[in-house]
């Protein structure tokens, strides 16, 4: 009885011993504090967003280290941006992750980042932007100040609209900015172009910076000049023309380039040297020439005076590069390629 007594007396000892370990082991417990974020700061608030310059810099974005105290855990950084007057919360935020004391945007990365957060092309936008510092996942993150971005981003490629009378023969079809051809800014530097055939009698039209008539719009200011209130622009004549602009502050000029269908080949006036050129009908899409051919020799059709775009085969099925095309006889011939079908007809006059 006694030895049992002195065992219990024993283990009793060891645990409270164990427990009292316990105790100060929890009270030495070292425990991370993250402290609040530094002053986020910008050295540009508006910067300026085109194609051009985006491999320039747009914004460079920095702040001081988060203090940590106790255990030092590593910090987390995560810029967040959202639309003015918006929560942060808010489905419209974006999130950049970051593992620097800074973050420098390019124009095009900057302009990547915003349209993803549909904001206007066509007005400035206001963004707020904060840094949100964060440590383990069961510690609150703290955040930094909130600065304002004034930007406008651009869109990849640019497009204004041409309505005018040219657009169909029914007058209550003309002047739909909605339908009319556009002209394309590769860069959307300003510069457009853009092809666009004109019907005799009906060659006026204006440029729109949009599908409709409620933004900028351009007309004729003389000698090759746009103008925003003057009048109705005039294409030189009926035809097919390559169309130019360049609407930059204080350029705004237009111009106008004939392009062409021909006929080609040792079987036409002009030889394979020379080309004979063809008149275009804006309405159908077609090009007719009349001209005197030689038998036994061959032909193509081909596009603006080059070889790029060459049509031949049979007068059912012509390709862009096809066989020449063989003339039985001589004789003038007025000769109609259809670019709807891809078709041409060969009448012996």
């Amino acid at each position: 009885m006694k030895k049992l007594f002195t065992n219990l007396l024993a283990f009793t000892s060891i645990a409270l011993m164990m427990l009292a370990s316990c105790k100060k082991d929890e009270s030495n417990k070292v425990v991370a504090n993250v402290g609040k974020a530094g002053t986020l700061a910008a050295t540009n608030l508006a910067p300026e967003l085109t194609k051009p310059t985006a491999a320039n810099v747009a914004v460079t974005l920095s702040w001081p280290a988060t203090p940590v105290t106790g255990y030092k855990a590593p910090i987390t950084y995560t810029l967040q941006l959202v639309k003015k007057d918006s929560s942060f919360s808010s489905t419209s935020e974006k999130e950049v992750s970051l593992s620097a004391l800074t973050k420098t945007f390019t124009v095009g990365e900057l302009n990547t980042l915003l349209t993803s957060m549909n904001l206007s092309y066509d007005d400035i936008s206001q963004v707020q932007v904060r840094l949100k510092s964060s440590a383990a996942a069961n510690l609150a993150a703290t955040y930094s100040n909130v600065i304002i971005l004034s930007v406008k981003p651009y869109q990849q490629v640019g497009y204004v609209y041409a309505p005018g009378s040219y657009q169909s023969p029914q007058s209550d079809k003309q002047w739909k900015p909605a339908t009319a051809d556009s002209l394309k800014s590769e860069n959307n530097d300003g510069k457009y172009e853009g092809i666009i055939g004109f019907a005799a009698g009906r060659l006026d039209f204006k440029i729109t910076s949009k599908k409709d008539w409620d933004h900028t719009n351009y007309g004729d200011g003389g000698a090759g000049k746009l103008s925003t209130t003057g009048g109705n622009l005039l294409a030189p004549s009926a035809g097919l023309f390559d169309i130019s602009i360049n609407i930059n502050p204080g350029v705004n000029t237009i111009t106008f380039r004939p392009i062409y269908w021909s006929i080609i080949g040792d079987a036409t006036p002009g030889g394979w040297g020379g080309d004979t050129d063809m008149t275009f009908d804006a309405d159908l899409n077609t090009w007719t020439v009349t001209a005197p051919l030689i038998g036994g020799k061959q032909m193509k059709f081909r596009y603006d005076h080059g070889w790029d775009i060459n049509l031949g085969g049979t007068p059912a099925t012509l390709t862009n590069g096809g066989a020449n095309i063989d003339v039985a006889t001589s004789g003038t011939y007025k000769i109609v390629l259809n670019l709807n079908t891809n078709t041409f007809t060969s009448t012996k006059l």
